[in-house]
């Protein structure tokens, strides 16, 4: 591939995946290249296929299960990466793709959602930025928090 000169590689990374996904190469609940596999195929570096894959996952395009690597969320959203969304702060990115997350059932009712330092390792954004996409979801009633325990999926976004 080659690459623009005036775009970051990951987004033309991540804008090729989401093509895939669109397009049905990579069907829903299906795997998608892990980070050792798009630096082979794209000749890019590891923390560049990893921004890639971040990047889909904050779009809720892809979900991550450890140990098991990175998957098409059932409900993809063909928007994506829309460029508008791009512009939105990290913590809107994270909350639109947690909320995806309850909505598609990855996050089923009563489920421990990602604690603030496991939203910072997983979306690479600082923790008071992983706190306010806690803070943001407690507000919206789609989250509650049990001190000492965690915070927990408490309803569905209404459509």
């Amino acid at each position: 591939m080659e690459f623009a000169p005036d775009k970051a590689r990951w987004r033309q990374v991540a804008e090729v995946i989401r093509g895939r996904i669109e397009d049905g190469t990579y069907p829903p609940r299906t795997r998608v290249p892990s980070v050792v596999q798009l630096t082979a195929e794209f000749g890019i570096a590891n923390a560049t296929a990893h921004k890639a894959l971040t990047g889909l996952r904050a779009k809720g395009l892809t979900y991550t299960e450890p140990g098991l690597g990175s998957f098409v969320s059932p409900a993809s959203r063909s928007e994506g990466l829309a460029e508008s969304e791009d512009t939105q702060p990290a913590w809107r990115q994270v909350a639109a793709a947690i909320t995806a997350r309850i909505t598609d059932g990855s996050y089923p009712l009563g489920a421990r959602v990602p604690s603030t330092l496991e939203l910072a390792a997983e979306f690479e954004i600082a923790t008071s930025t992983a706190q306010k996409v806690l803070a943001h979801l407690k507000n919206e009633g789609l989250v509650r928090a049990e001190v000492g325990l965690g915070s927990f999926v408490s309803q569905r976004p209404t459509e």
